[in-house]
């Protein structure tokens, strides 16, 4: 499952609500002509402010108020949360400033149920009486005991690792877990020596799935792969728990399991400085980094409730608690999406892109569940003598720093003859209580092809407050250059400096090892702002096989998701250089990582395995491929964004007539990570400027790219607005832009509709000639309703006409016969109506004293007809005539005047 890397987060509004605030000068009338346009005032927030609200959506009754002459300002009535802040003593002292790191307290904002989760805690049990623990447990399980089946904690550390994750928050007692209010579920694998076997692990593992756990914490390390183990940890995963694990204090590569199992979440430990602690261990294998120093939690009821934790045991529950809010959020995830969505979201510390010593990066709990990102850990600057061609040359003594994780600084020492050397480095003071990071002294040393010579290296100490450890180093120069390394042991940085001394003495002498396998890296190692063309190059020390250099053994990959990068690989014999070119320009503001594997020596003996990281110049986004198509009273709006790294957002603004907007000007349209968004609440015959910019996370923001559409108008007549039943009108229109330029061929779409409708249906496309004009020559049955719309174009807004209504009225005869009677005689007045109209009365009116009066009424047969008999009851000329009333379908109708004489 993919992830974008950042989301963006949107806005919160009160449904059809909008605040107004009106000019002091507007009167009570003109306030109460701009409460009507939406509805109700509903209560005055202060003084000249309002909040108005109405039946449709809040953005659109901003549209209706925002250009009333008597509001100075209008806005929608944004919602806002406070901030999460629990009120356990101890998290603002202690725990708010590590806990920030990883932007727990902003993730609280966003969820604080883990729902019907289950965080299984595989330890040394639980102090089920903890006060800071009630309510938070489940029923848990002892595996180290048959006779004692509750999992009482006899050390502490389990007590310590489940009260991290879900000691009650926001009770006033205490600290604050992770997940606020997650249930933990204590599953005692370890006894009070804090020591865990594998068979009990395996139990253990196997009852919490079983018994509804969805995410497993495992606090405990060491070397040593078993398969048994790493199958219990398959049956998890394919019963979708997810399971965090400690990478282990043990401060070197060394693999630590369970954690270096590939289906388990690593998690290293940093300070709350997001430094990397000196105990953490490291390796391609961890996953995540968290704090892990100075952790307060809950511990064994005695002396204190809470005390100190320090260790990857200590960060990995702070990642179970997050995966345990992330899961609740998305249930449907896998562990492996899980894991995923957790480290696409971290923040880069340490070396740029995945490194050994935070994996993926730091943990951001916030972004994770859907927050916005936060910017990447800075970089240290880097000293640049990172190879042995950069190396600083050294004849007695310097002083300086390891300042990023995984350093090696190289000096240079040149003999005029051959000569014995004692090489001796002393670290600042190692306190292990008191600092986090601390110097290990490491040295290496090579001759002048950088073969190996010999080592030194101090182990850290296990306990205790010790002064500054030093490693020393006896070696057997040659007359040339010898080449130093100095690393700190432990890959993690100090800021204190280091001291490295150079003395002509000792008792000489060398040791067998293994070989640099690089003189010169370009790049240099841990480099950034490098530009976008750049072709990396590594020089060998020593002669190689040139067929062992290709691209398969000589590759540059992706920092972050390690895919290989396209490129051609050249080898020059005679410099010993092998070039790397890829074969598109690099991504900016990405990390990349330089990998020499299977190369192989003159000899035939494998150069050992080389990696060097730089990652490049951070340049402004390129403008996006932007696009606005016209529509009525909207605008659809694309655009399309080159690949980017660091997308931030894209932003639309947007200006009524010409003007392009910047920035801070017009109307904000959209600021997303979208790709697509319809602009609603236009109006029609206004010519609107659209601007799309791309801003990514370092600020820098694309050339601006516009789009206009023209503002168009549309009119519609009819040659009639009444005619009778059978007879033929034309309709006419025109589409224009609004200063009159006509398009030729532009779609018109002719509408019509019964005027006892609300549906209208397509009669007619039509296409404007050069002068903008459309006609149509329709013969209406009913009463009807005509309108026209242009949809729009990508230049042209859209319009729409007013409706146009035509009467149809039915066609009446009418027959008197005889047309001359005698007093006393009847006579006959007849005819048809069309359409018929069954049922439908008609009414004979008589002309009287210069009114026509009802006189009498029928209803018209199945066939239209309709008779009356007449029989006056006075002498001379008298007119009649039928009247058909309106209806749904048609207008009122009269037949022709009838004379009829009576003598």
């Amino acid at each position: 499952m993919g992830f974008s890397r950042h989301e963006t987060s949107t806005p919160d509004v009160e449904p059809n609500v909008v605040m107004v605030k009106f000019k002091k000068k507007a009167t009570a009338s003109a306030r109460r002509a701009a409460v009507s346009k939406v509805g109700v005032v509903e209560e005055e927030a202060s003084s000249g402010v309002v909040k108005l609200k109405g039946n449709a959506a809040a953005q659109d009754l901003l549209k209706k108020v925002k250009g009333d002459p008597a509001v100075e300002v209008a806005s929608l009535s944004y919602r806002r949360r406070i901030a999460a802040v629990p009120n356990d003593p101890y998290y603002g002292s202690v725990q708010q400033a590590y806990l920030n790191t990883v932007r727990v307290p902003q993730a609280w904002d966003l969820t604080k149920s883990t729902g019907s989760q289950i965080v299984a805690v595989l330890d040394t049990g639980v102090d089920a009486g903890h006060p800071d623990l009630a309510g938070r447990l489940v029923p848990g399980y002892n595996a180290t005991s048959t006779t004692r089946p509750n999992p009482v904690d006899d050390n502490g550390h389990g007590t310590m690792t489940l009260g991290i994750i879900a000691a009650n928050a926001n009770n006033g007692v205490g600290i604050a877990g992770v997940g606020w209010s997650a249930k933990a579920m204590p599953v005692k694998v370890a006894g009070s020596t804090g020591i865990a076997n594998d068979l009990d692990i395996v139990e253990g593992i196997d009852w919490a799935i079983t018994h509804g756990a969805t995410v497993l914490n495992l606090s405990f390390a060491s070397p040593g792969d078993n398969p048994v183990l790493h199958d219990a940890i398959k049956r998890a995963i394919a019963k979708g728990v997810v399971v965090v694990a400690a990478a282990g204090n043990d401060g070197s590569a060394v693999l630590q399991y369970p954690a270096a199992y590939p289906e388990v979440i690593a998690v290293g430990a940093t300070n709350a400085g997001a430094v990397l602690t000196d105990f953490s261990s490291y390796g391609d294998w961890v996953d995540i980094a968290a704090p892990g120093w100075d952790v307060l939690s809950t511990t064994l009821r005695g002396t204190s409730q809470y005390a100190y934790c320090s260790g990857t045991s200590c960060a990995a529950p702070i990642v179970a608690g997050v995966a345990a809010l992330v899961k609740n959020k998305w249930p449907t995830l896998t562990p492996a999406q899980l894991e995923a969505r957790l480290k696409t979201f971290t923040r880069d510390a340490g070396p740029r892109g995945k490194d050994p010593y935070y994996g993926a990066g730091m943990l951001d709990a916030y972004a994770a569940l859907g927050g916005r990102w936060a910017p990447d850990f800075p970089a240290n600057p880097i000293d640049l003598n990172d190879q042995p061609e950069r190396a600083i040359p050294l004849s007695s003594s310097i002083s300086t720093t390891i300042s990023t994780e995984g350093e090696v600084d190289w000096y240079e020492v040149v003999s005029s003859a051959a000569r014995n050397l004692r090489v001796t480095l002393t670290g600042p003071e190692f306190n292990g209580d008191q600092y986090s990071v601390n110097f290990g002294p490491r040295i290496d040393v090579y001759d002048t092809d950088l073969k190996f010579l010999t080592s030194a290296v101090t182990p850290f100490p296990t306990s205790g407050t010790w002064g500054p450890l030093t490693a020393t180093a006896d070696v057997s120069a040659a007359m040339g250059s010898t080449y130093i390394a100095v690393r700190n042991a432990n890959g993690s940085r100090d800021t204190r400096p280091y001291e490295l001394t150079i003395e002509e003495t000792g008792a000489g002498g060398t040791n067998p090892g293994v070989s640099y396998p690089a003189r010169e890296v370009q790049p240099p190692d841990l480099a950034s702002g490098q530009a976008l063309d750049t072709r990396p190059a590594v020089t060998f020390p020593r002669a190689v096989l040139a067929d062992s250099v290709n691209q398969t053994t000589v590759r540059l990959v992706h920092g972050r998701t390690s895919t290989t990068v396209g490129a051609g690989v050249t080898y020059d014999l005679e410099t010993r250089q092998a070039v790397i070119a890829p074969t598109t320009p690099l991504l900016d503001n990405t990390p990349y990582r330089i990998v020499v594997s299977g190369v192989k020596e003159a000899g035939g003996a494998d150069l050992v395995p080389f990696s060097s990281v730089f990652s490049t110049l951070d340049v402004a986004p390129p403008k996006p491929a932007f696009d606005a198509t016209g529509a009525y009273l909207a605008a659809n709006l694309s655009w399309q964004v080159p690949a980017l790294p660091d997308l931030d957002q894209v932003i639309v603004r947007r200006n009524a007539g010409s003007q392009v907007p910047t920035l801070t000007t017009g109307t904000l349209v959209y600021a997303g990570t979208a790709t697509a968004v319809k602009n609603t609440g236009l109006a029609q015959g206004v010519t609107y400027t659209y601007a799309a910019w791309v801003k990514d996370r370092g600020g820098k923001v694309s050339p601006v790219a516009v789009s206009q559409l023209l503002g168009m108008k549309t009119t519609i007549s009819s040659t009639a607005a009444l005619i009778n039943y059978g007879g033929t009108i034309t309709v006419r229109g025109s589409t224009l832009r609004i200063d009159n330029k006509a398009y030729a061929g532009l779609p018109v779409n002719l509408y019509v509709r019964p005027k006892n409708s609300s549906t209208f249906k397509l009669l007619a496309s039509l296409k404007t000639t050069s002068t903008g004009a459309v006609s149509y020559a329709y013969k209406p049955l009913v009463s009807s309703v005509f309108m026209m719309t242009f949809p729009g174009n990508g230049d042209l807004m859209g319009t729409r006409t007013v409706d146009l209504t035509v009467q149809v009225a039915p066609t009446i005869s009418a027959t008197l016969s005889p047309s001359t009677i005698r007093l006393g005689q009847v006579t006959k007045f007849s005819g048809y109506v069309a359409p018929a109209h069954y049922g439908k009365p008609v009414y004979l009116q008589q002309y009287s004293n210069r009114v026509w009066r009802s006189i009498a009424s029928v209803k018209l047969t199945t066939s239209g007809a309709y008779a009356f008999g007449i029989k006056p009851a006075i002498r001379g000329q008298i007119a009649y005539r039928v009247w058909f009333p309106a209806d749904a379908d048609h207008a009122q109708a009269f037949t022709a005047n009838k004379i009829l004489t009576v003598s």
